[in-house]
């Protein structure tokens, strides 16, 4: 007899029957098991209050409502016992899209390789390294769901649209695209951002001016473009430049060893804070791993190129629906295989861990999918700056 029950061990609960669902859901939840990756999209947006249904046929689809900002009038002058103007309903908006199905790529563990963990821990009692080496495994799956967000969150915010052509190995076609005013896609200005002698900040000042007043909106906007735009073309631009030369200059405002100090994103922040007419800039840090069918590169969903002027806050919506797997397995699932279930990432994931055949012998899976995407709730005034086309 062995000194040790593999079969009492954690690892072997991750997988067996349905009873240890609470026990593995408890244990995803223990707090620092799992390096939590916020991603850059969690600084975008929330998590709906709420899944988005599932029809019959599988789909979930969610609408989004946006309502144009405009100044409010000066009330009417009535007389006595007068009756008020109706007011205005235009300047209501909504866009409808569904929601995505998608799935990390998925750890298999053979009979062969589960015998060998057996033979481990009926050796030595201590499942540790087992259960460091899966939790390695399925962060590396959430990862994926993070990386994935990312992505999405980027291009609907700097393109309007998310495109899932030639994006890792799964189905290859358009998602959504956010009904954003055709009016709110706009060029660089007198100059593209990367000539010399561009005047950044004065063409980011009149962009923000036309839009602020079209929309009679005084309150909080924010820039944002990505860290390559921000270091690369920002602080190289002539009319920065000088604009920093003076506040260096300056000895109530700036305190320094020398003149020549290095332009920093600190310093340009300082001499930036009261550049008037332009609202605060915002960096963008997204890059992802895209592997596909034909290679294994780095993608950006926000073109370096793009600089988006909106309202300060967040800017979307995560839209998810309730995991078709699980519900379909718990009420029609095959009696020969076991599946446990859990929920990941804020509950925009769900783990699933998998005992089933092949051939004459056993297998382990885990799996990771994730029924969401982001949704722009800014759509009717965010506006999208193409910096590498000037006005004709």
């Amino acid at each position: 007899m062995p000194k040790f029950d593999f079969n009492n061990s954690r690892y072997a609960k991750f997988f067996s029957d349905k009873t240890n669902q609470r026990f593995l859901q408890s244990f995803i939840g223990t707090e620092g098991l799992l390096y939590t990756n916020y991603g850059w999209y969690k600084t975008q947006g929330v998590k709906a209050g709420a899944p988005t249904p599932t029809a019959p046929n599988g789909i979930a689809t969610f609408s989004v409502k946006g309502r144009d900002l405009k100044a409010a009038p000066l009330m009417d002058l009535r007389a006595p016992l007068g009756d008020s103007n109706q007011m205005d309903k235009d300047g209501l908006y909504w866009y409808t899209a569904s929601i995505p199905d998608f799935i990390a790529p998925g750890f298999v563990e053979t009979a062969m390789e589960r015998e060998a963990k057996e033979q481990q821990f009926e050796l030595f009692g201590n499942d540790a390294d087992l259960v460091a080496a899966w939790v390695h495994t399925l962060q590396t799956q959430l990862d994926s769901a993070d990386a994935t967000m990312n992505f999405m969150t980027a291009q609907l915010m700097s393109k309007g649209n998310i495109d899932y052509r030639n994006i890792a190995r799964g189905i290859q076609i358009p998602l959504h695209k956010a009904d954003i005013p055709e009016e709110n896609f706009t060029k660089a200005g007198e100059k593209v951002w990367s000539d010399p002698e561009c005047k950044i900040l004065s063409q980011m000042a009149a962009k923000e001016k036309h839009y602020r007043e079209k929309w009679g909106y005084e309150g909080a906007l924010v820039w944002q473009v990505t860290r390559k735009m921000f270091y690369e073309v920002i602080l190289l631009n002539a009319e920065v430049k000088e604009l920093i030369d003076s506040f260096k200059k300056n000895p109530l405002a700036y305190i320094a060893t020398t003149t020549t100090a290095p332009t920093t994103r600190e310093l340009f922040l300082a001499a930036f804070r009261d550049y008037p007419g332009v609202s605060p800039i915002e960096i963008v840090e997204e890059r992802e791993r895209n592997l596909t069918n034909t290679g294994d590169t780095f993608v950006q969903g926000w073109d370096d190129k793009i600089a988006v002027l909106r309202p300060s806050g967040y800017a979307c919506e995560f839209e998810y629906t309730n995991n078709l797997d699980k519900q379909m397995f718990e009420k029609y699932g095959s009696s020969v295989i076991t599946k446990i279930f859990a929920q990941a990432n804020d509950g925009l994931c769900t783990v699933v861990n998998t005992t089933t055949n092949n051939g004459l012998y056993k297998e382990w899976h885990t799996d990771v999918m994730m029924s969401a995407c982001p949704a722009l709730t800014t759509f009717r005034n965010h506006v999208i700056v193409d910096t590498s086309t000037a006005d004709s």
